[in-house]
């Protein structure tokens, strides 16, 4: 999933310290926190479980703790006070939701949240929670008839106007994005926002007179320097590479996937990326391919790259980790670890634990490398495995176990030893 929309279903949450008090439900539930804030219409309040907002309204009181006393050992007849009651009704619902989507399982928590909905109408922070746990499931439209109602019923709540805006981004809608976001931010200012709003604002900016043309499963945007025919042309070796990609792993997202293709200066000022950058995948597939006049080997991997991103996204849910997404990637675009590349990576490995290679830097050819090296193992078959696994919301740990019945390190270590064989053949 979209890291910055996990963000805002956690919404929603920080609080200053004050005493122990015991929030008194109308429903009969007690809850009992040493840290809350009450933040527009809701209460936030801390649990084991991190940060929980309810609606104000269904707090009938706030009882503050007496302060602490000497302990004494209790009489022996002494009455030891129940467990406070979990809370029912919508926060009941709300909390269950939350706690799904932090175990990854997004229907569940889809079915929960909507449940919390109807049991109160005007719990926004349900209806953010539904669309970030739909939008992880690729099924955006779900989310737009519940975050419109929500909007009906409070027009100054911030975090329902940048859902609103990163539904219509999503469509490629970005000026209605924009819209949204600024509504957001003037609401409920924060630097997540003012982000959005500058990265949208340079796209709009350099894609004006962009062209749009659409496919079964793309929006394809590009600049006026590309001829039509070779736009066309593009479009069918994206749905070519689509349907390639979705039978070896098994999975083809729901929602169309964006494109776009800039000249590469434009490129550099939207997505800020350095140089060494050749493309990259946001949520869409933005690469420099202005000024060309057919698909070569060099463009072809390009995009097959990042619609690789895309793929992968969509069937982890997001649950994934940076170095089997970028080898993936440049396994499907063609690219072979070479002798040097397998030096390299030794050389780096060198006096550490092989499973800390990341923390000499991140690097393209070991992630190539070990991919190739558990593809080895159980073929394309034990990837496509532990690509379910990880969206089924599984840690990577367990995953590894579950497909190779081995752990991170281990698994690292015996790539490390087969690596320094391969180099002495």
């Amino acid at each position: 999933m979209n890291r910055p929309l996990l963000a805002v279903a956690m919404v929603l949450l920080a609080a200053g310290a004050v005493e122990a008090d015991i929030l008194h439900l109308r429903g009969g539930g007690r809850i009992r926190t040493d840290h809350w804030r009450i933040d527009g219409n809701t209460l936030l309040y801390e649990s084991p479980a991190g940060m929980i907002g309810i609606p104000y309204a269904e707090v009938e009181r706030i009882e503050p703790t007496p302060p602490a006393v000497t302990a004494q050992k209790p009489e022996p007849d002494a009455v030891v006070p129940e467990e406070a009651p979990v809370p029912q009704g919508a926060v009941g619902l709300f909390m269950e939701a939350r706690q799904a989507l932090e175990k990854r399982d997004f229907e569940g928590a889809s079915e929960r949240f909507l449940e919390a909905i109807r049991t109160d109408p005007d719990f926004a922070a349900a209806r953010v929670g539904y669309a970030v746990a739909v939008f992880a499931m690729d099924r955006d439209g779900l989310a737009l008839s519940v975050i419109r109602e929500g909007l009906a019923r409070d027009q100054e709540n911030p975090d329902l106007h940048e859902v609103m805006g990163d539904l219509r981004n999503r469509e490629e809608r970005v000026e209605d994005a924009l819209r949204s976001w600024r509504q957001a931010y003037r609401f409920g200012p924060v630097e997540r926002l003012q982000e959005k709003i500058e990265k949208a604002e340079r796209e709009i900016k350099a894609g004006r007179d962009y062209a749009f043309s659409t496919a079964p499963h793309f929006n394809l945007r590009y600049g006026d320097d590309m001829d039509p025919g070779l736009a066309a042309e593009i479009v069918d070796y994206l749905e070519e590479r689509y349907w390639n990609l979705a039978d070896l792993l098994m999975h083809a997202p729901e929602q169309p996937i964006t494109v776009l293709l800039y000249p590469e200066q434009e490129f550099r000022d939207v997505t800020q990326a350095p140089e060494q950058v050749a493309g990259l995948y946001d949520g869409k597939i933005r690469v420099p391919l202005g000024g060309i006049t057919r698909i070569d080997p060099r463009s072809s991997r390009l995009l097959t790259h990042e619609l690789t991103h895309a793929v992968v996204r969509s069937k982890t849910r997001g649950n994934c980790p940076r170095w089997l997404h970028e080898g993936l990637a440049q396994r499907f675009e063609g690219r072979k670890v070479s002798r040097a590349d397998r030096s390299s990576i030794l050389k780096m490995m060198e006096g550490i634990d092989p499973s800390r290679w990341e923390g000499k830097g991140f690097s393209y050819p070991a992630a190539l490398s070990l991919v190739s090296y558990l593809e080895s193992l159980r073929e394309i078959d034990g990837l496509v495995m532990l690509l379910d696994h990880l969206g089924r919301g599984e840690d990577l740990e367990t995953a590894l176990r579950s497909v190779y019945s081995l752990d991170h390190g281990e698994l690292c270590r015996r790539w490390s030893d087969e690596l320094g064989r391969e180099s002495r053949r």
